[in-house]
């Protein structure tokens, strides 16, 4: 073999491969799975997201990165861009919600804690996309004077009211790294806000979701569909999905504390400490007996 065939072949395994359309389905149900994340590790630190019919169009990428499909219900799973099919199956990961059941729920006595109103040094962002990340988490540590009122009864955001937006809400637990770990829901908690509208709250009366003694994550993930662009000039969809910034946008607050992370290039990363301090999100939660 010579060496200019040799280096031809170098050449060839680093080229891009052109634009791959794909459908992602449940492995067992052959249902659509809708809403996946899906990150590109190695290229362009690409973020997108499947649309409700599971259907994605990956941008030209390098060969040798890798995609990461990550859905509330199923394992993650990654796999090389030339592995890529036409149609992709998940395994569902269910989880076993009895592991977070206390008793049973008389919803008597409430508890809010971290009030979006007492928030301080806050700021409108945290919107996805444009090469960022798409999921955004903060951890929410346990105190013991929830164990009077241990479920979650209600989560609130404060959001930026430009357009109507669709957005999907991840509890998650905590690993022993202090990351962001396995769901404690099976499904997608999908939250529509309309235009105007200030505040998203979230409704949780109805499950037997607590926060553990390791505490907790709730991720927002926005999902990048053409109804969630900032951007809502006539465009043309002329570019690939991961170019656009998606809303909505939620109210940030600078701590002293390290509790922000976001999800990108198939895992979880820290907040970067600025000069004021770490952000995050502001969540307010409303805690019930």
């Amino acid at each position: 073999m010579t060496k200019v065939f040799q280096l031809l072949l170098v050449l060839l395994s680093a080229t891009a491969f052109a634009q791959i359309k794909s459908t992602i389905l449940d492995g067992t149900t052959k249902d659509p799975v809708p809403y996946v994340n899906i990150s590109v590790q190695g290229d362009k630190n690409i973020e997108l997201s499947a649309d409700e019919n599971g259907t994605f169009t990956l941008p030209e990428v390098n060969a040798s990165a890798k995609v990461v499909l990550s859905a509330v219900g199923y394992a993650n799973t990654t796999f090389g861009v030339s592995e890529i099919k036409k149609i992709i199956f998940l395994s569902s990961k269910p989880i076993e919600l009895d592991e977070v059941v206390i008793g049973n729920k008389k919803g008597e006595q409430s508890l809010v804690v971290n009030p979006v109103k007492k928030a301080k040094q806050t700021f409108m962002g945290a919107g996805g996309g444009t090469n960022g990340s798409l999921l955004h988490a903060t951890y929410i540590p346990y105190k013991e004077a929830y164990a009077a009122t241990p479920y979650i009864d209600k989560i609130r955001l404060k959001t930026g009211g430009d357009f109507s937006y669709t957005f999907n809400v991840r509890l998650q637990a905590v690993n022993e790294d202090g990351s962001p770990g396995d769901y404690l829901h099976n499904e997608n908690i999908l939250v529509k806000i309309k235009k105007g509208q200030k505040y998203a709250d979230i409704d949780f009366s109805k499950t037997h979701i607590t926060i553990p003694e390791e505490g907790i994550f709730i991720a927002v993930e926005h999902i990048a569909i053409k109804e969630n662009r900032l951007s809502h000039y006539d465009d043309g969809s002329n570019f690939p999905a991961h170019l656009y910034a998606y809303g909505p946008t939620f109210l940030c607050e600078i701590g002293e504390d390290q509790r922000g992370w976001h999800y990108k290039e198939g895992e979880w990363k820290r907040n970067p400490k600025t000069e004021k301090g770490y952000s995050r999100f502001v969540i307010e939660l409303t805690l019930t007996d």
